[in-house]
Order: structure tokens, then sequence, then C-alpha cells
């Protein structure tokens, strides 16, 4: 299945077994906290209990003794946390073919941080196997993508694919990167169109090829249009902005104000 081809990655969807289970091993007078523990951590945990001790006050009721409760949540949190661990690395394992890549990370880094259990151990380090096989296997596939868009003449879709390795960072051989390059500069000449010219320029400047291209011609008169788009982008084509006459230039950021009244 080729890139574009591709559904939308499934995100993580863990049961929640152990942390269940967790939860249930608790006296019954600490599930209600450990609640709140498993939703909204220990800094939720104090923001509630300063507010209903707020409103015990003003209803001159007994207020909650918050310090205890702190300490018995930091106690039994850690537990809770390699629960709710588990339910998701068992799902993502489970999904590993599939699921969300982002999603299978971050578990993964949680991993560092979970209550280590020789159970979580054996199961972190499975994740990380799968984790790595799946990785490899998408970036054969996504090189393998792009070559087969450059076999096929489509320079914007393999200019587009390149920009988007499964793995950041991760890059493409050398003879592959010179075929795009080359591809790219035959496709940018003073014949052609300039509504494909911004085109092929938009793939360019989010391509691992932005600093390698020399257009083999320039429009004559470029348009507005055109120019707008080379100075959107002059900071990752800065030769090819400067060919154009534009200073390499970051777009000025959006400002979300409130508006005036």
């Amino acid at each position: 299945m080729t890139t574009d081809a591709k559904v939308r990655a499934r995100r993580l969807r863990p049961r929640r077994t152990h942390r269940k289970a967790a939860i249930a091993a608790l006296p019954e007078d600490q599930q209600r906290l450990a609640q709140v523990l498993v939703r909204d951590g220990v800094p939720g945990l104090r923001t509630a209990i300063e507010a209903q001790n707020k409103n015990a006050q003003a209803a001159g009721q007994p207020v909650i003794p918050a310090d205890l409760l702190l300490k018995l949540a930091e106690r039994i949190h850690p537990a809770l946390r390699s629960a709710d661990w588990q339910d998701r690395a068992e799902a993502a394992l489970a999904g590993v073919a599939d699921v969300d890549l982002r999603d299978l990370r971050s578990v993964v880094v949680a991993a560092e941080s979970a209550f280590r259990t020789e159970e979580n151990s054996a199961l972190a380090d499975q994740l990380r196997e799968a984790l790595t096989a799946r990785v490899e296997s998408e970036q054969q596939a996504w090189q393998a993508d792009v070559i087969t868009a450059i076999d096929e003449d489509r320079i914007v879709r393999a200019l587009r694919l390149s920009s988007r390795p499964p793995k950041a960072g991760a890059p493409l051989p050398g003879p592959v990167l010179d075929r795009l390059t080359a591809m790219a500069d035959a496709s940018l000449t003073n014949d052609t169109g300039q509504d494909r010219w911004a085109t092929v320029l938009d793939a360019v400047a989010l391509s691992p090829v932005h600093l390698r291209v020399v257009p083999a011609g320039l429009p004559a008169e470029p348009g507005d249009q055109l120019l707008d788009v080379v100075k959107r982008i002059s900071m990752s084509i800065p030769t090819i902005a400067a060919a154009f006459g534009i200073e390499p230039k970051a777009p000025p950021r959006s400002r979300r104000g409130r508006p005036r009244g």
C-alpha cells in the first residue's frame, strides 16, 4: 500500500483492565481518591481538595485534611500509573502494525518513568522491538514510494512524500536525493506555467532537497501570486528567493488577540 493510499492511522484505545483491578484492590475508602488520581493526577487532586475546602469553609463545615490525603495519594499513585501504563502497553503491542506511530512512541517513552515490575519491563522490551521493526518496515515502504513517484515522473508527489519520513530525521539514500533534485531543477524552467511553478516550489520548500534545488530557468515576468509564494517560503529556499530578488524573511506571525471593541 502506498503512502498516499494509507488510511489515517488508528489511535491507541487501551482497555482499562489493569487500572480497574488496581483501584478495586484498594480499600473502599481510597477508591474514590484513586479515581481522581488516574483522571487528574496529583495536581488535579490538590486543586479538587482546595476547591472543596473553600466551599466547606464558606458553608461553615469542616475541611478535608489536605496534607494527609496528598501523602496517601503519593503513596498509591505509582501503582496506579504502572497499571495504566500496562493497559496502554498491551494495547500498543496488540495494535503495533497499525496504531499511530506517535502513540506507540509515547508508550515506549513512558516506560522509563513507569513503576518498574518484571512484567512491565518485559512488556517494554517487547514493545521497543516491535516498534523498531514497524519503523524499519515503514521506512523501506516510504523510500519505495518516493522512488516509484520519481520513476513515474510525478515530481510534486515525490517531493511531498520525501518530506514525510516515518522516522523524523531519517534521510533518503544519496542517489534518490540526487534524482529528486535533478527532477525538481528540470521542472522549474522559464517555460513552466506560474501556477505549476508555485506548486512545485511549495513542495520543494518542505522536502529534504530544498537547499539543493537550482531551477533550470526563471519566469520572465513572475506574477504577484508566484512572488507571494516565494516570499512566504523564502527562508526554506533562500537561493531561489534571491534569484527572484527577494530577501529571505520569516513570514509574520499571526496575532490572535482580543478584538478591539
